[in-house]
């Protein structure tokens, strides 16, 4: 193996870091679908919120430690939605819109923006002129519940219903103080590893994804392919660097770096931890033995050259871009791979789904707008219909170039009522049905292969998150990605770091307590 690479830290900008971690911030209503946003980098990071409004209540919000019951009837001032967010559901999610509008109901689109979102929401609060509904962004939880920005719905929601009871389990994880604020419709998939099949067939190493298919898929056999790799040359690297590498490979060992156990009322700080410890080092190593790329690179361009291995990236982003970049080969996926010191396959994970402000005035209508939701993501024929599309070669706009008709079958190349040519769409991708069912199962709430986990650590302030993910102005004291980036040591980082993060996370463990 060779040794010689000079260790570079690939420093990212604040921005790129933030765009990379982000919750997807646009709804995800296809379900099924792996051509979203996720992790786009138009994702709300989460503005400055100094807000202590108690707009949020328990006499708003319901007042009791609920199970889901859904016995009380939700607040209601007519028909319309007022809804607060940076893209225009009337747009963005029509489907769910039109069904919305069929009961009657209608969407008012009040804009902001990504940076101003949580501050105009919080003033929104303060002058009781609450929308009625908010997406969910990872520092709604537990930052924004902190701040008593969101209405408890356990008393108008039944968790055991048909509707919900498949991704019950998840909605529990976001549980703050014996309450939920957030109910989360569709689980995402974390980030995934990219990667050239064709380039890694060509070079006569194992695919990662038939290690993967047999079973055979954990650190040690992902060390070992990137080793083969990189020694075809010096210019060989295993991985780009990120500072969001770290955090699902510590997942991957069962343990979180920071845990939110909102039914117990504890944040959990697991920098200390020997899982947590044991992630860093691995991780060091590799960058210790030159495998991590000098600089980070979009998904489109990663594999141009063919001298990087695997690219760390959200799934339905990161794929479309990756392999619409390069038509020519057969770019893959696998999950982030198993820790060998582990029975169970722990993965990252992802959320999307809705929260209503505190004294928001139409709480019912929020209600059915998220029911509807749901109601989509479980429908088997709109389940079929998007593998159907996902797997196509080709597809093809709606409306007809000729007649002008509408035909929803996107894979049908004529018209149904003129029999004209329909328009293909160019920036269709398609995905093979063996990486689909791996895209569907990594979204899969009721999954029997993994055991997903959400890491907290990125609910908090922005200036934690810049902490853990980018560091200071030099790339230094990056307290996930210094390891892997620059092979700096965690223990080092740890000892210095520890107290500072714990100073950001005690307010919040003060809020949590006081529920």
């Amino acid at each position: 193996m060779k040794l010689s690479k000079r260790i570079l830290c690939g420093l990212l900008t604040t921005a790129l870091a933030v765009s990379t971690f982000t919750a997807c911030s646009q709804p995800g209503t296809s379900s099924g679908s792996t051509g979203g946003n996720s992790s786009s980098a138009d994702s709300q990071t989460g503005g400055n919120t100094d807000s202590d409004s108690d707009s949020g209540s328990d006499d708003q919000q319901g007042g009791s430690e609920n199970n889901g019951g859904g016995t009380a009837e939700a607040p209601s001032n007519g028909t319309v939605l007022e809804w607060l967010g940076y893209y225009d559901l009337n747009v963005q999610d029509k489907e769910v819109v039109d069904k919305f509008n069929d009961k009657g109901y209608t969407v008012n689109y009040n804009a902001t923006t990504s940076t101003e979102y949580f501050t105009k929401l919080a003033a929104l609060i303060a002058s009781s002129d609450s929308p009625d509904l908010v997406s969910y962004e990872w520092m709604c939880f537990p930052h924004g519940m902190s701040k008593n920005l969101y209405t408890a719905l356990d008393d108008y929601m039944d968790f055991d219903s048909p509707t919900w009871s498949g991704i019950k389990d998840t909605i529990d994880t976001f549980n703050y103080g014996g309450k939920h604020y957030y109910i989360p419709y569709q689980l995402r998939s974390g980030v995934v590893l990219l990667y050239n099949a064709t380039a890694v067939d060509n070079a006569g190493i194992d695919d990662p994804f038939e290690l993967y298919q047999d079973g055979d898929w954990d650190w040690d056999a992902w060390k070992e392919v990137m080793t083969e790799w990189c020694n075809q040359g010096e210019d060989y690297y295993g991985i780009l660097p990120t500072g969001f590498v770290a955090m699902p490979f510590i997942v991957s060992t069962g343990t979180p770096l920071i845990k939110v156990d909102g039914a117990n009322k504890e944040i959990i700080n697991n920098m200390k931890e020997a899982n947590v410890q044991r992630t860093q080092d691995f991780l060091q190593d590799l960058a210790k033995r030159g495998m991590v790329a000098p600089e980070y690179m979009a998904p489109e361009q990663v594999f141009v050259d063919g001298k990087i291995m695997f690219a760390e990236f959200g799934l339905d982003w990161g794929y479309s871009s990756a392999q619409g970049a390069m038509e020519e080969d057969d770019i893959r996926f696998v999950p982030i791979p198993k820790d060998p010191n582990s029975d169970t396959y722990y993965s990252n994970t992802d959320t999307f789904g809705y929260l209503v402000p505190a004294g928001a005035k139409n709480v019912k209508a929020s209600i059915e707008y998220m029911t509807i939701c749901r109601e989509n993501e479980i429908d088997p024929d709109r389940i079929a219909t998007a593998k159907s599309e996902a797997t196509a070669e080709t597809l093809y706009f709606p409306k007809c170039p000729e007649c002008k008709e509408t035909n929803d079958d996107k894979t049908t190349p004529t018209c149904s009522h003129c029999g004209a040519d329909r328009r293909v769409n160019n920036n269709h991708v398609a995905m093979s049905e063996e990486l689909y069912d791996l895209a569907m199962e990594l979204k899969n709430p009721e999954s029997e292969e993994f055991e997903f986990l959400f890491d907290d650590c990125f609910g908090f302030t922005q200036e934690l998150t810049n902490l853990l993910q980018v560091g200071d102005s030099e790339g230094q004291g990056c307290i996930l990605g210094g390891p892997f980036k620059a092979g700096e040591s965690y223990t080092t980082l740890r000892d210095q770091y520890f107290g500072t993060v714990e100073s950001y996370i005690q307010p919040y463990r003060d809020a949590l307590k006081a529920q």
